[in-house]
């Protein structure tokens, strides 16, 4: 590979880290609870396929959902991706509703084959994001009560695998999870001679967790194989800080003229990250079809942010996915050599919500469009989907999740022979 874009790329994910804590890659009011709105996949090739990616083993695109699928990688071979998404999210309720749209990045990743039976990734994804704005009037004591909150975790990760045999890989990655968790909470009172209050925590979380997994490829003749695969992690205890600032404050104009600090402090403690477990299966034919399935569940009754549980609960995910392939080595016909792809989602999340357990349900399509001349991959991808409910007095958000992906093949430890 060339070195001027191996530098590049690492000077790219360099800044993207630093960039990642001023990224807000969420406007919805579920994003309250917990570590916010969580961010189970960021690549536009697997969106387009329900989700579900721990069984997808392709030398073509980095799986990061499962580090044995490292093993995918080619000899002198070296992937670079990145990319970004746009999702426009309808919320209603039973008496108004509003549209917020989001732009923002999706990943930095980098994979490459290290020998015979090592290979190694490392990149940069979001983890979680938190965005809301509510208001709500309250008639006792005439007052507007405002809930803000911004800011998300990222995680940078380093990720190996290792080739047992023939058709059985295992793989761990090690991520350094940072960022912090902005909430703000505001009661204006219509009653100017009352001062306002305000109280603003922002809790900073930082941490190092892993996630191990396995897989096995088989053959099942000379033009079919199948992949099962399996990952998994154990709880895990991040370092988290709370800064709380407590105020009382007024309008002049508009400007805010602060009148009294009542409370103002730090408390330390943990962030405990529950534990998961992911199963997959594809089965591939001809090099034309491609079938995956993918369960995932997180014990998120498990889940502490400084001993506080936001009653969260185990949540749950079914995603399946086909990809159609009409002549993958046409040469006459552009559109046959390109992927198209198709795929549906049922996801329990942990949010709980007036004895409700929120669900997410989408479907997805995308295009996977190859560069011959330069080993590059175009993936793009639609996610349509629907969260929450109108009943029992809750939020029901409907979104379209457009995202783009750019997969770069180079060539790696291959020394120039002329100038």
């Amino acid at each position: 590979m060339n070195k001027k874009i191996l530098v590049g790329s690492l000077v790219l994910l360099l800044i993207a880290s630093f960039s990642s804590h001023s990224q807000e890659s969420s406007h919805s009011p579920y994003s309250r609870f917990g570590l916010g709105d969580l961010n189970d996949q960021s690549s536009s090739y697997f969106n387009a396929l329900g989700g579900g990616a721990s069984a997808i083993y392709s030398s073509k695109h980095i799986n990061n959902s499962n580090p044995a699928t490292y093993t995918a990688f080619k000899p002198n071979s070296f992937l670079f991706s990145t990319g970004g998404f746009f999702n426009s999210i309808k919320i209603n309720n039973e008496n108004q509703s509003h549209i917020d749209n989001i732009t923002s990045l999706s990943h930095i990743i980098l994979g490459c084959r290290l020998n015979s039976k090592a290979f190694a990734s490392a990149g940069l994804v979001p983890y979680s994001s938190i965005g809301y704005n509510l208001s709500n009037y309250d008639d006792v004591n005439n007052a507007n009560l405002i809930y803000t909150g911004n800011g998300g975790l990222s995680k940078v990760y380093f990720g190996g695998a290792y080739l047992l045999a023939k058709n059985l890989s295992i793989g761990a990655n090690a991520s350094y999870v940072f960022g912090g968790l902005n909430r703000s909470k505001i009661l204006e009172f219509s009653d100017e001679t009352i001062f306002n209050s305000r109280s603003n925590s922002l809790t900073n979380i930082t941490g190092i967790k892993y996630d191990v997994g396995a897989l096995y490829n088989g053959d099942i003749n000379d033009q079919d194989n199948f992949t099962l695969a399996f990952t998994t992690s154990n709880s895990t205890d991040l370092e988290a800080t709370r800064n709380t600032l407590s105020e009382t404050f007024a309008y002049s104009g508009i400007y805010e003229v602060i009148k009294d600090t009542s409370l103002n402090y730090s408390e330390q403690g943990t962030a405990i990250l529950p534990k998961h477990m992911q199963l997959g299966f594809s089965y591939n034919k001809d090099d034309q079809w491609l079938f995956v399935v993918d369960y995932l569940s997180q014990d998120w009754s498990d889940y502490r942010l400084l001993g506080e549980s936001d009653s969260l609960k185990n949540s749950m995910r079914i995603s399946s996915g086909l990809e159609f392939t009409p002549e993958y080595n046409s040469i006459s016909n552009f559109w046959k050599r390109c992927k198209y792809r198709f795929g549906v989602a049922l996801n329990k999340t942990p949010l709980q919500i007036n004895d409700t357990q929120i669900e997410d349900k989408s479907i997805s399509f995308g295009i996977g469009i190859p560069v011959k001349k330069n080993k590059t991959v175009y993936d793009f991808s639609v996610v349509i989907g629907q969260r929450g409910t109108l009943s029992n007095d809750l939020i029901q958000e409907e979104y379209i999740k457009l995202s783009l992906s750019v997969s770069f093949d180079g060539i790696w430890f291959v020394e120039r022979k002329y100038d």
